[in-house]
This record gives structure tokens, sequence and C-alpha cells, in this order.
């Protein structure tokens, strides 16, 4: 990744994530699960609000991840026959 400088830099080589001018565009949800850290990074520098949402994101996807195994627990003990659990 080049040395991105500026928030505009910054702006700058996202656009060319999101669309390189070749190959398939990305939308900017895609681009939140494959962005190097280092440009995360340098992106909350500029936008700081993004680091606030992206640890709420992260704490809600793990608490969906959570709640899954648990559904998929319960699921489990239903198909052994097992009864309720409370």
């Amino acid at each position: 990744m080049k040395d991105l400088y500026t928030e505009e830099e910054v702006r700058g080589f996202l656009r060319l994530c999101l669309d390189p001018g070749y190959g398939p565009k990305r939308a900017p949800l895609q681009l939140t699960r494959v962005m190097p850290e280092q440009l995360r990074d340098k992106v909350e520098v500029y936008a700081p609000h993004l680091a606030e949402l992206r640890q709420a994101a992260e704490l809600l996807e793990e608490q969906g991840r959570t709640a899954r195994e648990t559904y998929a627990d319960g699921l489990a003990a239903f198909i052994r026959g097992a009864k309720d659990e409370d």
C-alpha cells in the first residue's frame, strides 16, 4: 500500500479500492471486510467517528455469533431429544 499522508490521499485510495477501473467494483460493505488494519487506522485518523461505528459493529457481530451458537446448541439438544434446559 502506498504512503497516504493526507485526508484526500486516503479518500482517493479508498475510491480506487472501490473501483479500480477494471474488473469488478466493490461495495463499501465489502471494503469493510477486506480493508487492511493499516488503511483502517489511516481512515480513522481523519474520521474518528468511524472507529466508534466499527467497534460497535464488531461487538454486534460477536454477539450475533454467540447467539447463533447458543441457538445451534439448543437445536442440537432438541434433535437429540433432550428436555428443555432453562
